[in-house]
């Protein structure tokens, strides 16, 4: 019998979507009842991460103890949340739920440690790159990570707003596939696409480079939890497929 998994979702819908998306593209079956049972809560009402870390906004917290007990009333075994920034959150909202909750961040550090990774590129928003969470997991597993300027920011962050959250198009996206090619010649073994955002512009501008996908990362793992199976590695489907 599968374990059911809950979705914290909404931090944005697109990037919820692409979660599930991913879960179902990298489970193998035969059949529907070889898939993942999921329960996923899309809460748009949940405010904005980096406002509340970085520039004093509504916290995200009750809204997301909202959901994780919406989602365990209707009968979660483990949870996860859709959303890299609202990690810094997870130990207060693994306190207000009974059942484990199944880390994006941690998964993917573990990904990058089994891979011999020694120097990555974190791309994320404002408000989880001056928090330090990514970097703190990456320290301890021996990692060094580099970090965009105060500049190099402002074009993550106008993809991640101005673009997939607003459902624009990005001017000159020739500009943001420079940035990757900077921080590749910078010596990053892998670019960690840390906002659920990125791999969606990813996917549809078809940027290169040699990307660690933590919505990826996190769709197999919640399919390894569940007790379903992955498919083989060489026919799983990750960002930029």
């Amino acid at each position: 019998m599968k374990k059911v998994i809950g979705i914290i979702g909404g931090m944005g819908p697109m990037a919820t979507c692409d979660l599930m998306h991913q879960i179902i593209e990298n489970t193998q079956v035969d059949r529907d009842q070889d898939h993942v049972p999921l329960l996923i809560d899309n809460n748009p009402a949940i405010p904005d991460r980096t406002e509340a870390l970085l520039r004093g906004g509504p916290s995200p917290l009750p809204e997301l103890i909202n959901s994780a007990r919406r989602l365990t009333t209707a009968g979660a075994e483990a949870l996860t949340i859709s959303c890299n920034t609202s990690h810094f959150f997870l130990s207060e909202l693994r306190a207000t739920v009974p059942v484990p909750f199944i880390s994006m961040i941690s998964t993917t550090v573990q990904r990058l440690k089994e891979a011999t990774c020694h120097t990555v590129a974190l791309l994320a928003t404002e408000g989880l790159t001056a928090v330090g969470v990514y970097q703190s997991e990456l320290a301890e597993a021996g990692i060094t990570a580099l970090i965009p300027t105060a500049e190099q920011q402002k074009l993550v962050t106008e993809i991640i707003y101005d673009t997939v959250k607003a459902d624009l198009p990005l001017p000159q996206p020739e500009r943001f596939q420079s940035l990757l090619d900077f921080f590749q010649n910078q010596g990053a073994q892998r670019i960690i696409l840390g906002c659920t955002e990125l791999p969606v512009a990813v996917k549809q501008y078809g940027f290169t480079g040699n990307f660690i996908d933590p919505t990826h990362e996190l769709a197999l793992e919640i399919i390894r939890w569940s007790g379903a199976k992955t498919k083989a590695a060489g026919q799983r489907k990750p960002a930029g497929s």
